[in-house]
Parts: structure tokens; sequence; C-alpha cells
């Protein structure tokens, strides 16, 4: 979230000035008024340097387990797909950016929403059968796909989740790998994920 602090003209003051051409400056102190701003996509909110979000763990370590706990929560509400609209994580304690990106932000419990072109900063590749819950599979710049499991041990296709689009909103499926490497996906571990 961006903040703005802006003074705001007496009301009179504006009008005199709109109606005359003449800016006119009030003679007296005008209080100070926050504007609050969205942040553009993968900007950094502000409440980062919140000593309450960092208590409650957001930018920390998180197990696997947590951050499937955190996928289905959104999976199980229909969260629906936007990528300006914000919702709030399982516990209330944060809200994300509902498109495939801000989800994935969400599941790894991490400070702000980022997108497709910096998730990866956060992130380390891997081959695709070291693939475990919690990964994510990556088109950089395009679209984020969240790994659950393999749907067998020939590790050829595996149930994802994700913020699908428009269209789909919350998805929970199968995906092959083969589908997957022809379109320029790759698989990430989040550096602080534990297992």
């Amino acid at each position: 979230m961006q903040i703005r602090t802006a003074a705001l003209l007496p009301a009179t003051a504006l009008v005199f000035g709109l109606l005359s051409g003449v800016v006119v400056a009030p003679a007296f102190a005008v209080p100070a008024t926050t504007i609050v701003v969205d942040a553009p996509e993968g900007a950094p909110d502000l409440e980062d340097a919140s000593p309450a979000l960092k208590a409650a763990g957001y930018g920390g370590t998180i197990t696997r387990k947590e951050v499937l706990a955190r996928a289905k929560d959104w999976w199980d509400r229909k969260v629906p797909y936007s990528q300006s609209a914000y919702a709030w994580d399982v516990n209330k304690g944060k809200k994300y950016r509902t498109d495939c990106s801000g989800f994935v932000s969400m599941t790894w419990k991490i400070t702000s929403s980022r997108n497709t072109s910096t998730l990866d900063d956060i992130a380390t590749k891997v081959a695709w059968a070291s693939l475990k819950p919690g990964d994510m599979v990556l088109r950089a710049g395009h679209h984020v796909k969240l790994f659950e499991k393999w749907t067998s041990s020939a590790k050829t296709s595996m149930w994802i989740y994700e913020e699908g689009s428009t269209a789909t909103d919350m998805d929970h499926e199968t995906v092959s790998v083969s589908y997957l490497k022809d379109n320029g996906y790759v698989p990430w571990k989040y550096k602080k994920i534990t297992d």
C-alpha cells in the first residue's frame, strides 16, 4: 500500500480561486490528510515493516503442511480471480491480491502480493522430480500454479491449486508435466519453506 499526504484547501478558497482563475493559498496552517492508494502489482506494501505482521509469522519460515492448508482455504471459499481485488488469508491476518501470484504469495505467507516476475526472487529452481507439496511451477511473467502432489509414482502429472482466470477462478486439478514444460513452466521451491 502506498501512502500519500496532501493538504486540502478550504472549500471557499478553492471555489474563489476557480471562479476568478487565480490560485489562492490559505493564510493559515492546513492539517495534512492521508490518502491511501493501492500499490501496483508486485510493489511491497508499507505494512511489510509492521512488527505485528512479523510477530504473526508473515515473511518467516512456513511448513509445507501450512502452505497446503492455506491453499485449501481459498479453494474451499471459492475466492474469485481478480487482478485488483484482495481477500483475507485463513487467519484474517493479511489480505492478498486474488490473482495467481497473489494466491501463491498468500500460501507462502509472505508480507506482500508479489507478481509472476518477482516470485522467483524468493525461490530456488528444483528438478521436476524433486517437486514437493507447496512448491510452485512458474511461467515467469505470465502465470503460476501451486504444486500439491503427484498423481502417481511415475511423476508425469500432478495436482495443483491456482487462481486460474476470471473464467475459472480457483482451480484444483491435474496437469501433466509435458504440458507444463511445453508451455514454459519451471519448478521452484520457496526459500523459507521447511519440510
